[in-house]
């Protein structure tokens, strides 16, 4: 896939918004059009700093996680050459967390996709980088609903060009469940396009009003019968008054200045709306708002609350991202190189958060107390903790206990014995 001359890349849609613009733009995606729409969603990131922060957020929450190639269940040794020869490559790409971004933002847009530009080194096939691709580069095929590959001005048919039968083991494609409804109208887009068009209709009569609320008003009189040049003169001399503040107008002519009499301290109209519209906005991206405002009734409690249902989105949004690698990356870098008969692992990200030591271990030791018997592998994986291996130095356990200490008689559930512990005493007591 060429890249673009710049002014291929991108039309601007202008600041002159109207809800009828915006329903033309969204009904020519929902013909497969998808161009204006992907413009029109890229200036009002940039126009908007709510809504670019909250998009970043869900981007950067998944490109920022840990994730890990798990490898076929009981794996042959080709098997395991494959694993690691696909891991060696992951780890090294220095832009990956570059295309997990690309592809988070799927949610947003509806698809992602990103060409895998694959080179030889040695006997292997490998890919040298992976391209991230602009959204609006796609279509909709009327007939099918697939999602294809249009560049405008390229000779291509209208339909476009379906990329997986076309250049199988070439791309990377990510069209994730967001709101349920037929492909060429998933993602959030939409939603957020009426509550961007909202909010810059607030922002922009805010800002007039600003502009006005503190200046005096300045109004003038003039006589019955006085003509067109007269009237002018004065509305040039009202103007003028502005920048200079002196004028200079006949004895006939009335000036009148009135400063603000009232100055409210509550919220004002535009304000609320420009608010309520982000909440809105931070309401659909990441499923709540205490974790981008405080809010009238925010408080430390409540934050944790709303911040479990980001991460819920946030775990949902990143398994649709591991199964598009797994399926589009890894599998083809297995099968390309080591032949279809080869197993690929799977690709995950991790998004399970350390347990508390402290509380672990608390809740462990009385546990263990009670009589119930706590498998020691189970505690190192809730910990966080590897097992350790061989000769390994380690840090307590047994060998850190007296060897000569007398154990513990069994308790009543089989929990195994302990040694018991004596603290040395001096000769006096």
């Amino acid at each position: 896939m060429l890249e673009l001359p710049i002014w291929q890349q991108l039309q601007r849609i202008g600041g002159s918004l109207t809800p009828m613009r915006v329903s033309s733009i969204i009904r020519e995606a929902d013909n497969g059009r998808m161009a204006p729409l992907m413009d029109l969603a890229n200036e009002s990131r940039q126009k908007d700093c709510h809504l670019q922060a909250v998009l970043s957020t869900n981007e950067g929450s998944i490109s920022c996680l840990e994730w890990e190639l798990i490898p076929p269940e009981n794996p042959s040794f080709k098997e395991k050459k494959a694993h690691e020869f696909v891991e060696q490559w992951i780890r090294g790409y220095r832009d990956f967390s570059r295309v997990i971004a690309h592809h988070a933002g799927a949610s947003f847009y509806g698809y992602s996709v990103s060409e895998i530009i694959w080179k030889k080194e040695g006997s292997r096939l490998v890919p040298e980088c992976v391209l991230p691709k602009a959204h609006r580069r796609f279509i909709y095929e009327r007939e099918t609903g697939k999602l294809n590959w249009y560049d405008q001005n390229a000779g291509m048919s209208i339909c476009g060009i379906d990329l997986r039968a076309e250049f199988p083991d070439k791309f990377i494609i990510s069209q994730p469940r967001i709101n349920g409804d037929v492909p060429c109208r998933e993602g959030l887009v939409r939603p957020l396009m009426w509550a961007a068009l909202f909010r810059n209709w607030a922002l922009s009569d805010w800002l007039k009003l600003g502009e006005i609320a503190w200046k005096p008003w300045r109004t003038g009189k003039y006589p019955k019968l006085a003509g067109d040049d007269q009237i002018n003169n004065l509305i040039t001399t009202l103007e003028g008054m502005s920048g200079s503040g002196i004028a200079v107008y006949p004895d006939d002519t009335h000036i009148d200045v009135q400063w603000p009499k009232f100055s409210g301290t509550g919220t004002s109209m535009h304000a609320e709306i420009f608010s309520v519209v982000a909440s809105e906005m931070s309401k659909c991206v990441l499923g709540q708002t205490l974790t981008t405002e405080q809010g009238r009734v925010g408080s430390q409690a409540l934050g944790r609350v709303h911040n479990e249902v980001r991460k819920d989105l946030r775990e949902g949004r990143a398994r649709f991202v591991s199964g598009d690698f797994a399926r589009d990356l890894i599998e083809p870098m297995v099968r390309l190189n080591y032949g279809p008969d080869v197993r690929a692992g799977d690709f995950r990200f991790v998004t399970e958060e350390a347990a508390d030591l402290k509380s672990l271990s608390e809740s462990v030791l009385n546990l263990v107390n009670a009589g119930l018997r706590v498998p020691s592998e189970w505690i190192l994986d809730q910990a966080g903790i590897p097992e350790p291996e061989g000769d390994e130095e380690c840090v307590g356990g047994m060998d850190a206990r007296d060897p000569d200490a007398p154990m513990a008689p069994p308790t009543p559930g089989g929990a195994a014995p302990v040694p018991i512990e004596h603290t040395p005493t001096s000769p006096e007591t």
